[in-house]
């Protein structure tokens, strides 16, 4: 098997197919560490969002967005919407 390499951070977000799946999260350390920085800043500057910069498992950066909503409909929709008309 081939590792991941340690100096690049690594994670894949699964989402559900259907209803009542769970969300899996998968990452190296590297990975799980950017993605729970991104957490922390989120809960801790609430007028931002708590960014992380990482790879997938074709080692093509993403970014993933941490967002601190307050109500339901903040919650809501779906974040991408445009992409879907």
């Amino acid at each position: 098997m081939n590792e991941l390499p340690k100096e690049y951070p690594f994670i894949h977000v699964y989402t559900q197919q259907k209803a009542h799946q769970p969300v899996i999260i998968k990452g190296n350390t590297e990975g799980l560490c950017v993605l729970l920085n991104a957490i922390v800043t989120a809960i801790a500057h609430r007028d931002c969002n708590g960014v992380a910069e990482v790879f997938d498992g074709d080692a093509e950066v993403f970014e993933v967005r941490v967002q601190i909503v307050k109500t339901h409909s903040e919650l809501a929709p779906l974040p991408y919407k445009e992409l879907h008309q």
